[in-house]
C-alpha cells in the first residue's frame, strides 16, 4: 500500500488549536476508527461544501439572470379601481415606489 503523508503542527498557545487538539484526543475511536479518518472525512466534507457552494452560486446567478431577462419585457400597468377601492387613495407617493422598488430587489436577492 502507498501513503501519502503530510504533517500537521499545531500551536499549543492558540486556543483554536489547543481546543482542536483536544476534540481530536477525545474521538469515539469505534465511531471514527482513528483521528486520521477522522481528518480525512472533514477534510472531504469542507471540499464537498465548497464545490456544493461554488455550484448552488452559479445556479443562482443563472436564476438571476433569467429572472432580470424575463421582467424586462414586462410591463406593469395598474388595473381600473374596483368598486370597493372608492374613496381609497391607490396612488403610491413616490417615497413609497420607491420603499417598494427596494423591497423587490432585496426579495430577488435572497435568491
Amino acid at each position: 500500500m502507498s501513503e501519502y503523508r503530510i504533517n500537521v503542527r499545531f500551536n499549543l498557545s492558540d486556543t483554536e488549536h489547543t481546543a482542536i487538539i483536544d476534540y481530536l484526543n477525545s474521538l469515539d475511536k469505534e465511531k471514527y476508527r482513528s483521528r486520521n479518518q477522522f481528518i480525512i472525512d472533514a477534510i472531504k466534507s469542507a471540499i464537498d461544501y465548497a464545490n456544493r457552494q461554488t455550484s448552488d452560486d452559479a445556479l443562482l446567478e443563472k436564476f438571476r439572470e433569467i429572472l432580470k431577462e424575463e421582467l424586462c419585457g414586462i410591463s406593469v400597468a395598474a388595473t381600473a379601481p374596483s368598486p370597493s377601492s372608492e374613496g381609497f387613495n391607490i396612488e403610491l407617493t413616490e417615497e413609497e415606489k420607491q420603499k417598494n422598488d427596494a423591497e423587490a430587489l432585496a426579495f430577488l436577492d435572497m435568491f
